[in-house]
């Protein structure tokens, strides 16, 4: 008996370690099924392409949207312009259309619940103070090491690709859409989210790309002493370098740890199947801002009365507004202002032009905009050119040209039904209204029809007034 027994401990021992190296075999089966679910083809072939020579690419300057230096002080009108009656013939009268109620509930702060069936850990941040929760893979939380090179590069992407990193682009997109963020807050979200995994700007970055891409954008990196994110865009944007590959800009947006500066970067040929979608910058309003709203008081005087207008707004906006790269002028006019806010300036602002002509109510609209703001030039406020949304001429001290321009078109189109266009002249920035009738004064003809001349910085000037030193110069005219 004793013998047998001696006999059977070696069997067992084999028929366990059998047991034990099976199971450790279908584990690791498992875990390359789970790799290779994830690794699809679009990632294979991709992988192919970074693991390849990378190319040097020239960076490019940033470009300046317009070098010539602004007014610093403003020409007032010869003689102050009464707001004087126009026949209703020429000039038809205003009838502003009944808005509805200004909505004063404040923002709740949004939070997306994760996908039921994710068994992922969660992170937490703030986002413009909405507290955000999203599932994260562990191997998204692995940095980056090694020498910069393409091999090394190819190498992270196909970590992260290999993890189970869809419900984190889907949580992602969810808590996108919830805030109604466009593209650029959807990259300021994905951003953000990188932030919390990393501290160091090569994983952070790389990760952040991943992601983009996953998620559909033509994002990119590319490398020197360091690895910057680049991303291609519907609008053209001024400050910031770029790069031109295949035809398409790249621009080294600033989700950058540091910017981009000119010389050479290496950065690889081909395209991953997911990422074709540029960044668009439209609708930056639609974002749902939490937290409170503020007031700021604006005061100016028609016909020898005083008016006075309180303009509620989100705080968060103007923080969110600071982020967005400098784009080109129509931008600035198509914007429009949040709900809010809009309800709020134009609730009051309807009894000044209601029952007037169409000339009599765009004139008041220049008075309230010429006087109810101080000007001051971008480089004086802020150190560089720096062109304001709507909201955040309402919002700081002091404001520009164009600044002034944007928020006049706006309130023109919105109250009077009128439209508008941009009239772009070396280092200044007016408007231009087409009324329904026969307005006198400088005017400019865009696409058959006749746009006056409204200065909105030219103080106490009328519509049909040119300021002095542009008189003899052509302006560009825009649409937006």
């Amino acid at each position: 008996m004793k013998i047998r027994t001696l006999m059977l401990i070696p069997a067992l021992l084999l028929s366990s370690g059998l047991q034990a190296e099976s199971e450790y075999e279908q584990w690791r089966r498992q875990k390359l099924t789970d790799f290779q679910a994830y690794l699809d083809e679009n990632d294979k072939a991709f992988i192919q392409f970074l693991q390849q020579k990378w190319q040097p690419v020239d960076v490019a300057p940033a470009r300046q949207r317009d070098p010539q230096p602004k007014p610093v002080e403003l020409p007032k009108a010869p003689k102050p312009a009464p707001v004087q009656p126009t026949p209703v013939d020429v000039s038809p009268i205003v009838k502003v259309p009944e808005p509805a109620p200004a909505v004063q509930q404040r923002p709740q702060p949004v939070v997306v619940i994760s996908p039921p069936a994710s068994h992922l850990p969660q992170v937490s941040f703030d986002f413009y103070g909405h507290s955000i929760r999203i599932p994260y893979a562990k191997e998204l939380r692995k940095s980056f090491s090694g020498a910069l090179n393409s091999k090394s590069i190819a190498a992270y992407w196909q970590q992260l690709a290999g993890s189970p990193h869809k419900d984190t682009v889907s949580a992602l997109q969810a808590q996108a859409k919830a805030l109604q963020l466009n593209d650029w807050g959807t990259a300021k979200l994905f951003d953000q989210f990188a932030r919390q995994l990393h501290r160091d700007n090569n994983s952070r970055q790389l990760t952040s790309w991943f992601l983009l891409v996953k998620a559909g954008y033509d994002a990119r990196v590319a490398y020197n002493q360091r690895i910057h994110l680049l991303l291609t865009s519907e609008q053209e944007m001024f400050g910031v370098t770029f790069f031109t590959l295949s035809n398409k800009r790249y621009y080294a947006v600033n989700l950058n740890e540091q910017p981009l500066k000119p010389g050479k970067v290496f950065t690889y040929e081909g395209q991953h199947e997911e990422g074709r979608r540029a960044l668009d910058f439209s609708n930056p309003t639609r974002f749902t801002a939490s937290g409170n709203t503020t007031e700021r008081q604006l005061k100016f005087q028609l016909d020898g009365k005083d008016y006075r207008i309180n303009v509620q707004y989100p705080e968060r906006y103007i923080s969110y507004f600071s982020s967005f790269p400098q784009l080109s002028l129509p931008n600035y006019f198509r914007a429009g202002l949040p709900a809010v806010t809009a309800d709020s300036l134009l609730q009051q602002l309807r009894p000044v032009v209601e029952g007037q002509s169409e000339l009599d109510a765009a004139n008041r609209l220049l008075r309230f905009v010429q006087t109810a703001f101080a000007y001051k030039t971008d480089d004086d406020q802020f150190g560089q050119e720096n062109y304001l949304f709507p909201l955040e001429t309402l919002h700081y001290p002091y404001s520009d040209c164009e600044d002034r321009a944007a928020l006049f078109a706006w309130l023109v189109e919105s109250l009077l039904g009128l439209d508008a266009v941009i009239l772009d002249y070396p280092g200044h920035v007016a408007t231009a209204v087409a009324f329904h009738g026969n307005v006198k004064g400088d005017a400019v003809m865009y696409n058959g029809k006749r746009f006056v001349v409204a200065d909105p910085t030219f103080v106490n000037a009328s519509a049909g007034m040119t300021m002095p030193q542009y008189a003899n110069s052509q302006p560009k005219v825009v649409a937006f």
